[in-house]
């Protein structure tokens, strides 16, 4: 049964590795939930091809890398091809989208016209955690929200909020509740500060704008602005958390570790679905 959001075209990475189906997946019932369209992208990029890389000496070279672009160009096809037959099993309503060029910049383009990105942690659109990553490139120069999808999918339902005040976790807040996603969710807010007083005065506007959307949150004031990377996950454990919901960068303790190690953790171990924005 669809819930009441603004959610009208989410793209979403298709892969071909062993696990790039798992976006996939995510996506369906993200759509199911929503009732939004999805539009599923692939890109070959001909300069990342192994003879681009390492140089084409000759014409025998040459024709070997044409070879490999036609095999790329055919791999995604049916990444593209099964993609659109599991939505129409699904009842999802679906689109394809291939492209060439530079994955991060197809994607960011690509993005413009869309509400949501949604994309694997373990396909080749995602090969790293580093700021010059795939990931790293699209979090940063894409005007909207991404949503990166672990190795499996939780069966939890509740949401994790990390908020600190700054810019970039009150952009992330609003586009979680200007899309809807908290609609009919048990959401839950985070605070690391040096007092438990000080993280719950830092924490109430968060509750106050997700009250005023009709949406009721449950503040959590964690004391002490070191090892916040282990509070938070240990509270998202606990109160069975399905989706970490935080800003992508700044400069105060809980921004730090979102931006740097505590994001990194995230995306290469974490079994949530991770809401970020720039």
């Amino acid at each position: 049964m669809n819930q009441v959001s603004n959610l009208q075209r989410v793209l979403v990475g298709v892969g071909g590795s062993a696990n790039g189906h798992v976006a996939v997946d995510f996506s369906i019932q993200f759509a199911s939930r929503y009732g939004c369209r999805l539009v599923g992208i692939d890109i070959v990029d001909e300069d990342d091809t192994e003879l681009a890389i390492y140089g084409v000496a000759d014409e025998t070279a040459e024709a070997e890398r044409r070879r490999e672009i036609r095999q790329l160009r055919e791999r995604a096809r049916q990444n593209l091809d099964a993609f659109q037959q599991r939505c129409r099993t699904a009842g999802i309503s679906a689109e394809c989208c291939g492209k060439s060029g530079d994955v991060a910049e197809q994607i960011v383009t690509e993005a413009q016209r869309s509400d949501l990105v949604i994309l694997s942690r373990d396909t080749p659109l995602e090969s790293a955690t580093s700021a010059n990553s795939t990931l790293g490139k699209v979090l940063r120069q894409a005007p909207r929200p991404l949503i990166t999808v672990p190795l499996s999918l939780p069966q939890q339902d509740h949401v994790l909020i990390a908020y600190d005040g700054s810019r970039p976790a009150g952009q992330a807040l609003l586009a979680f509740v200007t899309l809807g996603l908290g609609a009919g969710r048990k959401v839950h807010v985070a605070t690391a500060a040096a007092s438990v007083e000080s993280a719950r005065m830092i924490a109430q506007p968060a509750i106050d704008f997700l009250q005023l959307h009709g949406i009721d949150g449950q503040l959590h004031a964690i004391e002490g602005e070191t090892k916040v990377e282990q509070a938070l996950l240990s509270l998202a454990a606990e109160v069975d958390a399905g989706l970490l919901v935080a800003g992508s960068c700044g400069h105060s303790r809980i921004r730090e570790v979102l931006l740097g190690s505590f994001t990194q953790t995230l995306i290469e171990a974490s079994h949530l679905p991770l809401f970020l924005f720039h």
